[in-house]
């Protein structure tokens, strides 16, 4: 299990539940006959370009704290199980230097899981391939990452005008302010009343006041809502 030290900034959550999918292949495959075909091996020059892509959107996105945090642990995890006697007595011993490629290639998986949401399609792709292919998971599909997109995230505006209260993250409130104030003022000036003249000609002039101020309150509630 996975576990941020906090999740606040904006798709966290999801990305943690991406993490968790790979974490539990993880959890069914022996480690000590898994080597990476060198066919599917990134470059360093090449690697290294596409991490610092992926590291930049992290700072971008304000999950640069979670993905240090997933890629710790899952380092130390594979290091952990890596070292275990059922692996170092294998019948078919690993190299050290496969097993480093092999943590790699994984740790860059659960990185671009961390930031698929954010990352080019080309550039998800292509860090993960590596992992996935050794982990026996199918490679991302930048055609079909790109489809799943078709609403953007928020921006960094938008989630700074949600936090003044102006708008929703991602979308605009159903009725802009005014329009809110006066329909809330309309309604309380034309249905309160309507309830306690309602309630004084059937006999019930507490239920007529209980009424209208009940309406007066939504109407409250309507005009200084900010959601």
């Amino acid at each position: 299990m996975i576990e941020p030290n906090r999740l606040s900034s904006p798709g966290e959550r999801a990305a943690l539940a991406r993490v968790e999918a790979v974490v539990e292949r993880l959890d069914h495959v022996n480690l000590g006959t898994l080597v990476p075909s060198r066919a599917t091996i990134l470059g360093a020059e090449e690697r290294e370009r596409l991490l610092d892509e992926l590291e930049l959107e992290a700072q971008r996105a304000g999950r640069a704290d979670l993905l240090d945090d997933v890629r710790g642990q899952v380092q130390d995890a594979l290091a952990a199980r890596l070292a275990e006697p059922l692996i170092l007595y294998s019948t078919r011993p690993v190299r050290a230097d496969d097993q480093a490629v092999l943590v790699s290639a994984i740790v860059d998986v659960v990185a671009v899981a961390v930031m698929e949401d954010r990352l080019a399609p080309e550039t998800a792709a292509r860090l993960s391939r590596p992992g996935r292919l050794a982990l026996g998971l199918a490679p991302i599909d930048p055609d079909e990452l790109a489809s799943r997109r078709t609403v953007e995230e928020p921006s960094a505006a938008d989630w700074a005008e949600a936090a003044s209260g102006n708008t929703r993250a991602g979308g605009s409130n159903t009725l802009p302010v005014t329009a809110r104030v006066v329909l809330a003022a309309l309604m309380a000036c034309v249905v309160g009343p309507a309830a306690v003249f309602a309630g004084v000609a059937s006999g019930s002039t507490l239920m007529g006041i209980a009424g209208g101020l009940a309406v007066v309150a939504v109407c409250w509630l309507i005009a200084t809502s900010r959601r």
